[in-house]
């Protein structure tokens, strides 16, 4: 039989274990929960093809850096309404030095919204009169959008980057 002094013992390990083992399972949870936070987020993402632009540094810069050289001006206008499928008319308009519109590019873009970095869509753009270019693009999400533009003419790429705000 066991005496007053040995239960009380019993007990106190049986507390101690136990809360130590108890520590341990919320440290394991927690980090559990870290990890599926850290990867199953769409918010926490890194910029698309950031490291391939980056090892070719030079190339990117030339083509970011084009649009001055070229002289042109670049005027984007997303539109206030968004129709019943969720899609908004993107308008690009493009000028030269003399603010005549130039005609005749293939325009392309990449769109993502910065709470969720990790769905980069691209669209292509139609050709209308006086150099200007329209997409319909799937941004009903209002916030801060990422705009990435591909203007391409006689083989050289211009890109241009633009945040907007719907």
């Amino acid at each position: 039989m066991m005496t007053e002094e040995q239960l009380a013992e019993r007990t106190a390990k049986r507390f101690w274990v136990s809360f130590v083992v108890v520590l341990l399972g919320l440290q394991i949870a927690m980090g559990g929960v870290a990890i599926k936070l850290a990867t199953g987020d769409s918010s926490a993402a890194v910029i698309p093809d950031y490291h391939t632009a980056a090892l070719n540094w030079d190339a990117t810069h030339k083509r970011r850096t084009a649009l001055a050289r070229l002289g042109w001006d670049l005027t984007v206008t997303p539109s206030k309404v968004v129709d019943g499928n969720g899609l908004r008319v993107i308008r690009v308009e493009v000028s030269d030095k003399t603010g005549n519109g130039i005609d005749d590019l293939q325009v392309s873009f990449q769109a993502y919204h910065h709470a969720r970095g990790q769905n980069v869509e691209t669209f292509q753009m139609e050709s209308l009169p006086d150099g200007v270019y329209q997409a319909m693009a799937p941004m009903q999400r209002s916030g801060l959008w990422q705009l990435e533009f591909s203007f391409q003419q006689d083989g050289e790429t211009v890109s241009v980057m633009r945040t907007i705000e719907l």
